[in-house]
């Protein structure tokens, strides 16, 4: 089977909302992200930890692991008191 070349939409969808949260900006969990971004009911809680464990889909922690980066990022530009970076993790 091997490792895909690249994320599904899903799993793409599913890494953006955990990183920046839902629709509202609110921090989400990996079961809610999941179900967010539209995966099967039955499997939220399982696909949320299989798509954040590198052992089952690398490209995806990879893709979390940018967004979070970019995140952090975009932070540091827009902070007004440029001595002080305070960062908060979801």
């Amino acid at each position: 089977m091997g490792v895909p070349k690249r994320l599904t939409e899903l799993q793409r969808k599913f890494a953006e909302i955990l990183v920046f949260g839902d629709k509202d900006g609110k921090p989400v969990t990996k079961t809610e992200a999941a179900k967010l971004a539209g995966f099967s009911e039955n499997r939220l809680s399982q696909e949320g930890y299989e798509l954040t464990n590198p052992k089952y889909h690398p490209l995806v922690v990879e893709y979390i692991g940018k967004l979070r980066e970019e995140k952090i990022q975009k932070r540091a530009r827009y902070n007004p008191n440029k001595s002080i970076l305070v960062c908060f993790w979801p």
